[in-house]
């Protein structure tokens, strides 16, 4: 136990080291090395073989998979549904870069509707 302790107390000195960050006491070391313990025994090392092997069995789960028919969304609802999340980010005080992201978004979506709803002249029936 007792290099436990100096360990936990070389640790508890590298992250009070830290910039912005809150000392934390030698308890609260303790506790995070004996999370980080139990998490290290729960997680196998696999050697190369198990890897391919897990990774193999994991591809042959998908093939009995029945593909969905993807769901064609309008433009309307995409307009919709970009302009509801961007009155959420500006309520949450997102950043600009993102709330404009999200403008850029919805504004390509609204030109997109009004793209396929202009009015056909009567020469695209026939062909030139």
């Amino acid at each position: 136990m007792c290099k436990l302790k100096k360990f936990s107390s070389q640790v508890e000195a590298l992250i009070n080291q830290l910039q912005n960050t809150n000392p934390m006491s030698n308890t609260e070391v303790l506790q995070w090395a004996a999370e980080a313990n139990d998490s290290l025994a729960r997680n196998k090392i696999l050697t190369d073989d198990e890897i391919i092997r897990t990774v193999t069995a994991e591809d042959d789960v998908g093939d009995d998979v029945t593909p969905v028919n993807p769901v064609n969304i309008s433009h309307s609802e995409a307009g919709a549904a970009l302009s509801t999340s961007l009155q959420w980010a500006e309520e949450k005080n997102f950043e600009a870069h993102e709330i404009v992201l999200l403008r850029r978004l919805r504004d390509r979506a609204f030109e997109l509707k009004i793209g396929t709803a202009a009015q056909r002249k009567i020469t695209d029936f026939f062909g030139h």
